[in-house]
């Protein structure tokens, strides 16, 4: 039967972005020892599934969700005021940019921001000691210039070079956040992802600490969330311009595309999982980007971000183009694909068109996913779009099939 499935929610998104971090100063555990205190116990010290998921990879990705979904359902410890964020009710972040009517001219202070959970958060002064929980709100800092004060990060946050020389305050797994390191680390600021740090946020509520929520999905809301922190950060004027930059380099393949006849546009399938065959539906960073670049997603009846497909569906629609990330479809490859019963008569196989794309990259709503939609461009319409230049602030890593 033809139909697309919806796959557990985010799956693919979720496991290819969102990890934790740790470090410590000794001189100043005697004053964070309280507070340290009532960090153990919590539910980050209660998981133990990921440990019975980790023999077989694809079951590990899988509980992975699960844990995280099991983990931040509830609270921990006694609630107390916080002090720098207030619950409202949510608004993107694109609408929250729009209202602050951002410009070259110094951010005054003090300043109330919304963030991409809605919650009101407040900043006496720009913040100086600054914790990333995620690998794109890193590339964020680091992009708009206020890489110098970011003082811990994750495990997974190794782009730029330089936010691997930066304390780490965890792993992936739940289990591996280290609030005490948090603590030790004496932030102004934890910038965090949206849902997928709920219990954190309120963790770092109950102890005091500033955090702001950052799920951007779009370019839109990468745009918005560069304004942001460059007015909250005090880098305004660098965040502007980088804005600036990139939307010229979005528009100008939008411009290109506008150039290609409907009758020469190609049909795409960007795979984004192996067992069970997974695709990146039209909602998704990858489905949006095909569109931007002229190409004709072939799944597009599903509301589902990373929908479950039937391999009878890839035959039937039978695309020129397969893309993948490089992270999670290690045995996307022409030998590999073209030894599966039937997919040898699919055209992207015929006429070699399968091309990973850096996951770094595609999978991080950062700077470098304009990097990505270059890279696609050129790889869907090699005569319109020439190979785009190693940028140092990219480093982008395209693999292509040898012919």
């Amino acid at each position: 039967m033809n139909r697309i499935d919806a796959a557990p929610l985010g799956l693919l998104q979720f496991t290819l972005a969102n990890p934790w971090g740790g470090h410590r100063r000794k001189e100043r555990w005697s004053r964070q020892a309280k507070l340290c205190r009532r960090i153990r116990g919590s539910q980050f010290e209660r998981s133990h599934v990921m440990r019975s998921a980790s023999t077989n990879p694809l079951t590990f990705r899988f509980a992975i969700c699960v844990a995280f979904l099991a983990l931040f359902a509830g609270g921990c410890g006694a609630p107390a005021p916080a002090p720098t964020a207030v619950p409202s009710s949510p608004a993107p972040v694109a609408a929250t940019a729009a209202e602050s009517n951002a410009t070259d001219a110094p951010t005054e202070f003090p300043l109330t921001v919304t963030d991409s959970l809605g919650r009101k958060v407040s900043f006496p002064r720009p913040p100086r000691r600054i914790i990333s929980i995620a690998p794109k709100n890193t590339e964020l800092l680091f992009a708009i210039g206020a890489g110098d004060h970011v003082v811990g990060v994750t495990s997974y946050c190794n782009y730029p070079p330089a936010a691997r020389t930066r304390p780490q305050v965890g792993g992936f797994a739940a289990k591996s956040l280290s609030l005490e390191k948090i603590v030790d680390l004496e932030p102004d600021l934890v910038v965090t992802g949206d849902e997928i740090h709920a219990a954190i946020i309120e963790e770092l509520d109950r102890l005091g600490i500033a955090s702001l929520a950052l799920g951007g999905q779009s370019f839109d809301e990468l745009y918005a969330e560069l304004t942001q922190l460059g007015q909250i950060s005090g880098y305004a004027s660098e965040a502007n311009r980088l804005v600036d930059e990139l939307k010229g380099r979005v528009d100008a393949i939008v411009r290109s595309v506008q150039t290609i006849p409907a009758g020469q546009r190609v049909t795409v399938f960007y795979q984004t999982w192996d067992q069970p065959l997974m695709a990146a539906g039209p909602a998704s960073f990858a489905g949006r980007m095909i569109d931007i670049c002229g190409g004709n997603n072939i799944i597009q009846d599903t509301e589902a971000k990373y929908p479950q497909i039937s391999q009878e569906i890839l035959l039937d629609r039978n695309p020129d183009v397969i893309f993948g990330p490089t992270m999670t479809t290690s045995h996307l490859d022409p030998e590999k694909i073209s030894a599966q019963p039937g997919w040898s008569g699919i055209a992207a196989v015929r006429n070699k068109r399968i091309y990973l794309i850096d996951g770094d990259l595609i999978s991080r709503c950062g700077p470098r996913l304009v990097d990505a939609l270059e890279i696609m461009a050129h790889l869907l319409y090699p005569d319109h779009f020439q190979k785009p230049a190693t940028r140092p602030a990219a480093e982008a890593k395209l693999q292509e099939p040898s012919s």
